[in-house]
Formats: structure tokens, C-alpha cells, sequence
């Protein structure tokens, strides 16, 4: 079974990554994968590298983000973005003739695989529908689930959204998220390593800040990151702030961090990611990964603004409005001993590290042979 995977930024490759090693040691399977977007782009690391580094086979690759992209750095730029991820993946998709498209969550890249799939008669499996999130992420994900014929949710409650959606419950199978099978399969970095590329001493006390573009609310993007600098500058302790995804308004968001002074990086490896998550004392931001990954590691999170609106949230994210006093409240909150006491024995909802090993499972007892393709609403 040739099964086509997509990667477009680091967001999703480190879900990609634990199944694409699964794959590779399976006889009767065998992963296609095309590389485009982020991972193209020096500003954010060139991470094409990282992929090859890892030994992953990239069968093709090619660009959505031009200098007019970064430029504009709009809605306009970003729907024409994914009008070229549509062209080039009808093309490739056309030669390569997968059996299956695996395809995840709420990118552009994995919207475009998905939606040119369906017009291809090729069966898609999508990881991760039926969750609710703020911004166009969420339209982008539903949309998804709807051209998709099977479907990997995190957990029984978002697989019940995708029944009321219309979906058919015997194609959807509740297995938890591969992002925390990628954290727990991840190695340390040595301390000095961290210290030497990061300047920060993970022996100390230290924040990670991740905030991205929300692209419903374009005009308050620079005030939002400005809000969050303030409160950061009232935390006397190390802090590293990584860079956004680069969605309509990002370039507002890293002009204020490199004016800021503050610690950043434009990229983390997985393995860099994990070990800074591991060790922080909290993270701060609107990341998916604060309300997927952190509890993993019992690791306070202060959740900003509208961004992860409606997701299920574990005990150790505190959410907070676009507020330099609530803000830096909420920090001090989560750093407290009382906030650590409370949050040390928490399970994380969206799994234990096995989604992966689940899917492949899964993957492999699907009959492909005369699948039918065509999509129908349940009710």
C-alpha cells in the first residue's frame, strides 16, 4: 500500500513523524512524502533539512510561499498560497497513483491533498477531525473531515462530533494524538547543547512563548503581541520565544519579537522542543501544543486569547484575554507551588504515546481494493 503524506511546516511533521517510522518498518507498506511550505523557507530553518537528516525518503517537493507571500502577508496570500498547493499536488498525486492520503489536522497544504483526493477517487484518512479550534484553522479542519473517508480523532468526544457531522462511526476510530507519541520517542539534547544554541540554562528557571497569528482578528495582531512582551518583561527569569507559523499577520508578530530584546528562535527540532518543554517552569502562547502536549509533562500553560477557543482543555492550562496584567497574573499563577501541586498527577486527555502505533494498526487492515469513494451524509 503506497500511502501519500504531506508536510508543510514543523506544527505537522512532528505528528507525521512516529507513523512515517512505523511505516518504514513495515513490508506491506510504503510512504510517499511531499515536502513544501515552511519547510522550504530559510527565515523559519530550511527544516527540509531536518527531515533528511532524519533519513525520511522526500519523494517530491515544491513551494507555495513566494517573496510576494511574505510581503503581503494576507488573507489574499495565503488563499492564492494554497491555490498553488492544489496545482502541484493534483500533479503529483496523478504520477505517484497512492493507494491511500494520509492526512492531518488543519494546514493548508494537508487541505489541498485532501480536498484534490476526493476529486481523485484516492481514499483519504484524516488525523485529528473533529476538534474545535479558533481562526480559519477550524473551518479548514471540518472541511477536511467532510472529504475524508476515514478518520483518526484524539479522543470519543471529538470522535461524537464528527457523528453529528454526518460522518460514518464505524470509519472513525478514537486513538489519541501522535504529536505526545513524537515527544515521548524524542532523545534529550544535552544541556550545554541548549545552552550554546538557545542561551538558555535548562537548570534554571525558564518561560517558552509561542504566539500565533489568529487570522480572524488581523487588526489586533500587533496589539496582542505587544500585550504579551509587556507581561513577559514582568517575569524576571529566563525566556525564549519561539517564532509563529507564518499565517496572515506574522510578519506583525516577528517584527515586535525581534524589537523586543528578548531571547527567540525562528525553529525548534523535535528533539530540541522536547527537551525545552520538558524542563520549562511554563508555556505561554496560543500553541495547540499547550492543550495537547503539556500535560504530558505536568507543565503549567497560560493559554491566550481566542485561538484554541472550544478545545478540551486539561487542568494546567489557565486562559487568559489579550491583557499585559492578566497575562502576567496568570504566569505567576501557573508558577506557583500551589498551581504545581494541583496539576502533578493529571493525565493527558489526548493520549499516551500509542496513537501511532494504532493507526498504522488500523491502516493495515483497510481493503482498498474497489473502494468507493463517494461521500454521503448519515442523517
Amino acid at each position: 500500500m503506497k500511502i501519500l503524506i504531506v508536510t508543510e511546516r514543523r506544527a505537522d511533521f512532528s505528528r507525521f513523524k512516529p507513523i512515517l517510522n512505523l511505516i518504514k518498518k513495515e513490508k506491506n507498506l510504503n510512504y510517499q512524502l511531499v515536502v513544501t511550505g515552511l519547510h522550504l523557507i530559510k527565515k523559519y530553518g530550511y527544516t527540509i533539512n531536518e527531515i533528511i537528516e532524519n533519513k525520511f525518503k522526500v519523494k517530491n517537493k515544491f513551494k507555495m510561499f513566494d517573496k510576494k507571500y511574505n510581503l503581503e502577508n494576507d488573507g489574499a496570500a495565503m488563499s492564492y498560497s494554497m491555490g498553488k498547493a492544489f496545482c502541484e499536488l493534483s500533479k503529483i498525486l496523478k504520477k505517484n497513483k497512492p493507494n491511500l492520503i494520509l492526512s492531518g489536522f488543519d494546514i493548508a497544504a494537508n487541505f489541498a491533498v485532501t480536498v484534490c483526493g476526493a476529486h481523485m477517487n484516492i481514499p483519504v484518512a484524516h488525523i485529528q477531525g473533529g476538534e474545535v479550534s479558533g481562526t480559519i484553522d477550524e473551518s479548514l479542519r471540518h472541511g477536511m473531515s467532510k472529504f475524508s473517508n476515514f478518520h483518526f480523532t484524539a479522543n470519543f468526544e471529538t470522535k461524537e462530533r464528527l457523528v453529528k457531522m454526518g460522518e460514518i462511526p464505524h470509519n472513525i476510530f478514537p486513538v489519541g494524538c501522535p504529536s505526545i507519541d513524537a515527544l515521548v520517542t524524542e532523545k534529550i539534547v544535552p544541556k550545554k547543547k541548549i545552552q550554546k544554541k538557545f542561551k538558555i540554562d535548562i537548570s534554571k528557571p525558564y518561560t517558552i512563548t509561542i504566539q500565533h497569528p489568529v487570522t480572524s482578528e488581523l487588526d489586533q495582531t500587533e496589539r496582542q503581541m505587544i500585550e504579551t512582551i509587556k507581561a513577559l518583561r514582568n517575569i524576571k527569569m529566563q525566556h525564549l520565544i519561539v517564532f509563529p507559523n507564518n499565517d496572515a499577520g506574522s510578519n506583525k508578530i516577528l517584527n515586535i519579537i525581534k524589537k523586543s530584546n528578548l531571547n527567540f528562535t525562528p525553529t525548534l527540532n523535535l528533539s530540541e522542543y522536547k527537551t525545552l518543554l520538558k524542563f520549562c517552569k511554563i508555556l505561554i502562547g496560543n500553541s495547540s501544543s499547550g492543550v495537547h502536549e503539556a500535560s504530558t509533562y505536568k507543565i503549567p500553560v497560560v493559554n491566550i486569547g481566542t485561538r484554541q477557543n472550544g478545545r478540551a482543555k486539561p487542568r494546567n492550562v489557565i486562559n487568559v484575554k489579550h491583557n499585559k496584567y492578566e497575562i502576567a497574573k496568570a504566569i505567576k499563577k501557573g508558577l506557583s507551588k500551589k498551581f504545581n501541586n494541583k496539576i502533578k498527577n493529571i493525565k493527558n486527555p489526548y493520549g499516551d504515546g500509542k496513537a501511532s502505533k494504532k493507526i498504522v494498526n488500523i491502516i493495515k487492515k483497510f481493503d482498498l481494493k474497489n473502494f468507493n469513494t463517494q461521500k454521503k451524509i448519515t442523517y
